[in-house]
C-alpha cells in the first residue's frame, strides 16, 4: 500500500506517493533529492507535522505515522546548520 504526501521544501511543495513500508528517513532524502536540495544532508533538516511539531524520529516506516493521505510535511534547515559561528580570539 501506498500514502500520498506532500513535503515542503523551502517553501517548495514536492508531492510523493510513498510506500507504507519505507522507513521515512528515506523519503525525506528522495524529497530532498527531488527538490534539488542535495547540498546538506538529511540530518540537518528539520521535519515538522503541519502543526508544527517537530518528527525527530524519522527511522520507522511511513505508515507508523498515522499521516492521512494528502498531508503536508515541512522540511527546513535546522538553524545553524553547516557549522559553528567564528569564535573570537580577544
Amino acid at each position: 500500500m501506498k500514502i500520498h504526501l506532500t513535503f515542503v521544501v523551502n517553501g517548495e511543495e514536492v508531492p510523493l506517493e510513498v510506500p507504507l513500508s519505507e522507513p521515512l528517513h528515506a523519503v525525506v532524502a528522495k524529497a530532498l533529492a527531488v527538490s534539488n536540495n542535495t547540498g546538506r544532508p538529511p540530518d540537518e533538516w528539520e521535519l515538522r507535522y503541519e502543526s508544527g511539531e517537530i518528527i525527530s524520529d524519522r527511522s520507522k516506516p511511513v505508515g507508523e505515522y498515522g499521516f492521512k493521505d494528502g498531508a503536508h510535511l515541512y522540511l527546513t534547515l535546522r538553524v545553524g546548520a553547516g557549522g559553528d559561528a567564528p569564535r573570537s580570539h580577544c
